[in-house]
């Protein structure tokens, strides 16, 4: 039994409790913060820095309006001189604005997707 007075009693449990309290305050205030905050998530960051206002997604080489693997598989076959692309797919898959299908093009769409 003084055992346990004494454990309910020492320093190190009161630290534990005041950090238990700490921890949970945290946590409940990032909840009510959470409320009004416009989170953006990490895919969508990246995604903003290479659509155009109003237009199409860089990128999107098959131009189904979203970043997929297509769009990578294209822009590779393209880079590596196995497939032509139309003229239409290189300018959609684009992403620096050289006019060409290369591999910093490919590069930058498998970061995006990696994002996502």
């Amino acid at each position: 039994m003084t055992s346990i007075r004494t454990l309910l009693s020492s320093p190190l449990l009161r630290s534990v409790a005041l950090g238990t309290f700490c921890a949970f305050g945290a946590f409940a205030v990032g909840i009510e913060t959470a409320g009004n905050v416009d989170p953006v998530s990490h895919s969508q960051a990246a995604l903003q820095d290479i659509v155009g206002a109003f237009g199409p997604v860089q990128g999107d080489a098959n131009g189904n309006g979203a970043l997929d693997a297509a769009d990578a598989y294209i822009v590779f076959q393209a880079a590596e001189g196995l497939s032509n692309p139309s003229a239409d797919q290189t300018r959609r898959g684009d992403t620096d604005g050289d006019g060409l299908l290369t591999e910093h093009d490919l590069n930058r769409i498998l970061h995006l997707l990696s994002l996502q």
